[in-house]
Formats: structure tokens, C-alpha cells, sequence
């Protein structure tokens, strides 16, 4: 009785919500192992991103995820951080524009991969670039 009462706890107390998007990143996206923690790794693209002046709509340091507003017309970039060995983190940086509008559509079923030297490619690569400066990269 007392393992069903500990069973019950412990299924009330997980809360299986996400802000994650429930999508995955666009296969061109960009990728690095950062030397901190997924919630760090945050924490800095938020802080950078910020000092850049490029508006930040969405981040979750628990979640590990941070989503910009719309900047340079219709540019977003979102940042996937996840646990790899113990005080590294697996990046993921997209970057997408939305070339039309179309309010009968779901935003992501209109985004494509952001071209080269665009401003939301360059953002992404500013931001991985800035990461890897300030917290350290691993490379396999």
C-alpha cells in the first residue's frame, strides 16, 4: 500500500508540459557541443542575444529552449540546448523567415531554413560563434 502510495506521488508531482515546440529543428540548422549546462547555455544566447538588441519572445532555462521574436522583417531564431556528457550540452541553432503570410496556415508550416548571409543565417551564426567564445566548444 505504501509503494502505491509513493507511485501516486510521484506521478502527481511530474508535470509532462513543455514550452518546447512540439516540431524539430530544420535539418540545415546548426550544431556544436558547448562546454555548460543545458540551462547555461540558455542563459548566455538569452544574455547575448539581448545585448545585440534582438528581441527575445520565448526561453525556458528548465526547458533549455529560447525562441526570438520576429527580426529583419520575418527572420526567427530558436536554440535548442540538450544534456550530453555531464557539463556539456548538445546545440542546436535554426534559423528560418517566413517568405509569405498566410493567417489559414500554421506559422511553421510556412518558415523555411533562413538562405546564407541572410540577417536571420548570420544571427544564428553570430550567436553559435559568441557561445563558443564565452563558455568553450568540445569538438569530437
Amino acid at each position: 500500500m505504501r509503494a502505491i502510495g509513493l507511485c501516486a506521488v510521484l506521478v502527481v508531482a511530474c508535470t509532462p508540459t513543455t514550452t518546447r515546440p512540439s516540431f524539430a529543428p530544420i535539418p540545415e540548422a546548426l550544431h556544436a557541443v558547448i562546454n555548460a549546462r543545458p540551462a547555461d547555455v540558455t542563459q548566455a544566447a538569452r544574455d547575448l542575444l539581448q545585448a545585440d538588441t534582438i528581441p527575445v519572445h520565448v526561453v525556458s532555462l528548465r526547458d533549455a529552449f529560447l525562441e526570438t521574436a520576429e527580426f529583419a522583417g520575418t527572420h526567427r531564431v530558436r536554440l535548442w540546448a540538450d544534456p550530453d556528457v555531464p557539463g556539456k550540452s548538445r546545440v542546436t541553432i535554426e534559423a528560418v523567415y517566413r517568405p509569405v503570410e498566410d493567417p489559414s496556415r500554421a506559422r511553421r508550416d510556412l518558415e523555411r531554413a533562413a538562405p546564407p548571409r541572410s540577417p536571420g543565417q548570420l544571427r544564428a551564426e553570430r550567436l553559435l560563434a559568441a557561445l563558443k567564445t564565452k563558455l568553450g566548444v568540445t569538438t569530437y
